[in-house]
């Protein structure tokens, strides 16, 4: 089964390639300009989820930013989400059932793509497939990875953090670099 897997993300990354990027307006912000911002993530526990709800709920806080909308993929099937999905509310997220075989998301994301952000941030790491295909998707005019990954040649702002960086450093120099007025 781990072979198949393997196969089937090896063709979404081809596929993914293959994609047309949609026409957007490229602007650089920051967090003291931007009035929407997306957050992506690979939803792998409980401590996790909690992260990056306490992320969103930061950036309005101390920026003063309108709307944080965060999208996370969950590696499950539906019958199986951990409950910590089930409240909708505080953070959307689409499973492994919202793919089609080459890991394209097909449900539960158009809404999100259809937002109007300032900034789209992948918190995933950049090599999750199903996320690869919303950041390129996603008209976002300003798109936050990190470098060394798949999903650098989307984003217009990278963070070159070497090998596996920790999401709580990942946080830490968002905030260093996107918190400062003269980024735009």
């Amino acid at each position: 089964m781990k072979l198949v897997r393997r196969i089937k993300q090896a063709a979404g990354g081809r596929f993914l390639r293959n994609e047309a990027e949609p026409q957007r307006e490229r602007r650089g912000s920051n967090f003291n300009s931007a009035q929407r911002i997306g957050l992506l993530y690979l939803d792998s526990d409980e401590p996790y989820f909690n992260k990056v709800r306490n992320y969103s709920k930061f950036l309005k806080d101390e920026f003063d930013i309108k709307s944080v909308i965060c999208l996370g993929y969950v590696d499950e099937v539906k019958k199986k989400l951990p409950i910590w999905q089930l409240q909708k509310l505080e953070l959307n997220y689409f499973s492994r059932e919202d793919l089609n075989w080459h890991y394209k998301p097909v449900q539960n994301v158009a809404t999100f793509l259809q937002e109007d952000f300032d900034m789209l941030i992948d918190l995933s790491g950049g090599n999750v497939v199903p996320l690869n295909y919303v950041m390129k998707e996603s008209k976002a005019r300003m798109k936050v990875g990190l470098k060394g990954t798949r999903c650098e040649r989307y984003c217009d702002f990278l963070l070159n953090m070497g090998e596996a960086p920790s999401t709580d450093k990942f946080i830490e120099q968002l905030n260093l670099y996107l918190s400062n007025p003269k980024i735009k």
